[in-house]
């Protein structure tokens, strides 16, 4: 990580601690570090490993969080682990890190797709999953399996019934010998997939669908929420976590479903527990939440919440944006947006993808610093030459204050073309 980001971010959670409303998650803030955390899973409660941007790996021994030496910068997605002694993460760039007890070290994965899930019936029968693609490792080397699609989660009850779910409401299934594709009844993308057994197994993703599995067919359930689903964990079949983005966590009691209070407005993506009482959550900014099965009688974030002892205020929108838009030119995409007023900014992330609900990756490599103030706007511009001509590419705006709050705006498109660079880039 860029160490002038890494100083700015330090001195901003130092000076403006990230907001945190009261409610039945508690706030576990490991280190100044910042980086967005993707994955989450552990041996026991007192054995707790998250993974996130930057190879930022994050250990918790049951009393305190501890950053890991992972001997990476590529982006972790996913970790799993037969045992504390045996835990596999994957990432970007088809990255699989293996940890033996005592230090990480990079595998062959036989691939560069990004690899989003990794689980495993035991330390010689682990999938990984990711774009286009299925691994599988027998204790010795990662192989590719014939599959009909990659996916973005994995999650089985053996290591011959084993689920995958992602793009395009895709749902695969292992027997053991082969994949075969099965119907899920939707086209939302799906992030995320856990089951008490192979006849009672949940998917999340996308506009907030939740699907389940009896044994036979997979249908709807009902979750109250129209915002993506990013993972899903439980101690059993009536006792479900769901992690979506903006204060987002929801829990199924066998009957239905219903939010929880999250103490943030931070997107969350990771959830594991090691039991019940014992549930973890990950998301941005380095956000680590934690559940010990207390309940309160809060159900909603309100703007302004007062108890005997806090009185929590959400701060007001940041920034007023008069606009966003994304030009084309030859090999490049050139991105301007401008503010009419600026309140406590920290600055601006830009996300692009390949479709305009597919997953978006950030793109600049370092915050990019606030210009306006709370009285005046200003002027930004960012070009993006990773792009090729003749493709479409979709692009997300966010900004950040200086609690760590995100928002986004957004997606603005632009295709590249190589006539751009004879004639002209054409801006209005």
């Amino acid at each position: 990580m860029n160490k002038r980001l890494l100083l700015f971010i330090s001195l901003v959670l130092f000076l403006y601690p990230v907001t945190v409303f009261p409610g039945e998650w508690t706030w576990q803030n490991p280190l100044p570090q910042g980086n967005t955390l993707w994955g989450v899973w552990g041996s026991s409660g007192s054995d707790v490993f998250a993974v996130g941007e930057y190879g930022t790996i994050l250990h918790y021994d049951g009393s305190a969080w501890s950053a890991m030496t992972s001997g990476t910068t590529i982006t972790l997605r996913g970790v799993w682990g037969s045992s504390g002694n045996d835990v596999f993460a994957v990432g970007s760039s088809g990255t699989i890190l293996h940890y033996n007890g005592s230090a990480w070290t990079a595998m062959t994965s036989g691939t560069t797709n990004t690899l989003y899930g990794v689980w495993g019936s035991s330390g010689s029968d682990v999938f990984a999953v990711g774009s286009g693609i299925i691994l599988h490792y027998d204790g010795s080397v990662w192989s590719a399996m014939s599959s009909p699609s990659g996916a973005r989660s994995v999650w089985g009850s053996s290591g011959s019934d084993v689920f995958a779910v992602g793009w395009g409401g895709t749902i695969l299934h292992y027997n053991g010998s082969t994949w075969s594709s099965m119907s899920s009844w939707t086209t939302n993308q799906l992030n995320g997939v856990w089951g008490s057994s192979g006849s009672d197994v949940f998917a999340v993703g996308a506009n907030g669908i939740i699907l389940h599995y009896d044994g036979s067919v997979w249908s709807a359930m009902t979750s109250g929420q129209e915002r993506p689903l990013y993972g899903v964990w439980g101690s059993s079949g009536t006792d479900v976590f769901a992690v979506r983005d903006v204060n987002g966590i929801l829990h199924y009691d066998g009957s239905t479903w219903s939010s929880m209070t999250s103490g943030t407005a931070n997107n969350l993506f990771g959830v594991w527990g090691s039991s019940g009482t014992d549930v973890f959550v990950v998301g941005n900014y380095g956000t680590i939440l934690h559940y010990d099965g207390t309940v309160t009688t809060t159900t909603t974030v309100p703007a302004t919440t007062t108890s005997s002892t806090t009185t929590t205020t959400t701060p007001p929108t940041v920034v007023t944006l008069i606009d966003f838009d994304a030009f084309p030119g030859n090999r490049i995409v050139i991105l301007v947006w401008s503010t009419a007023s600026e309140i406590d900014n920290a600055g601006f992330n830009l996300y692009r993808s390949e479709s305009e609900n597919g997953e978006y990756i950030k793109i600049n490599d370092s915050l990019i610093p606030t210009q306006g103030s709370p009285t005046q706007g200003a002027s930004y511009e960012f070009i993006d030459t990773e792009v090729k001509n003749r493709k479409a590419y979709y692009y997300k705006l966010e900004d950040i204050d200086l609690n760590g709050i995100s928002t986004m705006h957004g997606s603005v498109s632009a295709t590249p073309r190589w006539f751009y660079g004879i004639f002209g880039m054409f801006r209005n």
